[in-house]
């Protein structure tokens, strides 16, 4: 585990962040961020939520690593501990957030000196990275890239209801988005699975812990799914407004759960993130019948559209077959840092959700 290590090239000094450095990392990033300089709660939250009162953060020498030039801090990586399931063994693999430099101090190669210096908090690491040049730094730190050559996101139309209230008003708009929206439940009629009932959840008990039993053994990766992961990442210490969708079948058996959030984009526009799926893969009247009850939800909501960012394979191939539209991003690409290196299957199938990263811009 990487501790102090004198840097004889220069005069940095690259070392593990401890809780006593949290206080620095929060005014380096609201004085270089200016979408923090406004809100810097958000910061506060993040380093709260998910550091502070992470019950797995101690499996890691700190919450990250940092730059210091003599007795200041110049830059910092912030890493959280998530409890992962990988090829048949529970572990901790350590998750990064923001990389921020102080601008007096960018263009001298800090960031990437910082990302390679975290692969030794932990034998794995992760990261999503928002872009193409950052990508480079991740791996030229010995990163690989996981998923194909998109982040494989893909996205659809929910429901017209809000842009033609948007056109013609309430009233009036409501009359003709009911009647479009049948071409859209005409769409989803081969997602339709009888006896299913979908509810909204606000706690996790017993029946989690059951399904993530039943279904972990054909994930190779994936994030943990028990009930104290959800309901801490989900309800105790959220930093972002998520909700969850569960599917029960006639004999009251769990047998799926999506975790969405919801984003405003223009008046009456709105947009549901699907954020994460859980299922048993071999289950798969169980993701179409959730899939067709949860853009029913939705469209009674009057959300216009959903971005579906999940992704393995499996789902990679339905959302395909299904005929969504793939938003072709290079952005939001997973970097997977291990050490040993993993295997090839581990790789090609490791499942993507939106509730392994967190970021310091999801505000409640």
């Amino acid at each position: 585990m990487p501790h102090s290590v004198p840097d004889t090239a220069d005069q940095f000094q690259f070392r593990t962040l401890q809780p006593e450095d949290i206080g620095a990392c929060i005014r380096i990033a609201i004085a270089n961020f200016d979408e923090f300089r406004d809100h810097p709660e958000y910061i506060h939250l993040w380093f709260e939520q998910r550091i502070t009162h992470n019950p797995w953060q101690n499996a890691l020498p700190g919450p990250g690593v940092g730059v210091w030039l003599d007795s200041r801090l110049v830059g910092f990586r912030a890493m959280f501990a998530q409890p992962w399931w990988l090829n048949g063994q529970s572990r901790i693999i350590a998750f990064g957030a923001n990389t921020c430099i102080d601008s007096e101090f960018r263009g001298q190669g800090l960031a990437t000196r910082l990302i390679r210096f975290s692969c030794g908090l932990s034998d794995i690491n992760g990261s999503v990275t928002a872009g193409v040049i950052t990508q480079k730094s991740f791996g030229a730190c010995g990163f690989l890239k996981i998923g194909g050559e998109s982040n494989d996101f893909f996205r659809l139309r929910i429901g017209y209801r809000g842009s033609w209230e948007k056109r013609v008003g309430n009233q009036l708009g409501q009359i003709l988005g009911s009647f479009c929206d049948l071409s859209l439940r005409w769409r989803d009629r081969k997602l339709s699975q009888p006896d299913f009932t979908m509810a909204e959840i606000s706690h996790c008990g017993s029946e989690f812990d059951s399904l993530w039993e039943r279904a972990k053994t054909a994930y190779p990766s994936c994030a943990e799914r028990s009930s104290r992961y959800l309901n801490w990442r989900l309800f105790e210490f959220p930093t972002c407004p998520l909700q969850m969708l569960a599917l029960h079948d006639r004999s009251g058996i769990l047998r799926a759960y999506a975790i969405w959030h919801r984003q405003h984009l223009a008046e009456s526009i709105d947009m549901a993130v699907l954020r994460d799926v859980f299922y048993p893969p071999q289950d798969e009247p169980a993701i179409r019948g959730l899939l067709h009850h949860l853009f029913a939800y939705w469209r009674k909501l009057g959300i216009s559209w959903g971005n579906l960012e999940v992704a393995s394979p499996r789902l990679t191939a339905l959302f395909r077959e299904l005929g969504y539209e793939a938003l072709s991003s290079h952005g939001n690409r997973y970097q997977i840092y291990s050490n040993p290196a993993l295997a090839e299957n581990v790789l090609t199938d490791w499942y993507r959700s939106g509730i392994d990263g967190d970021y310091f811009d999801h505000p409640l």
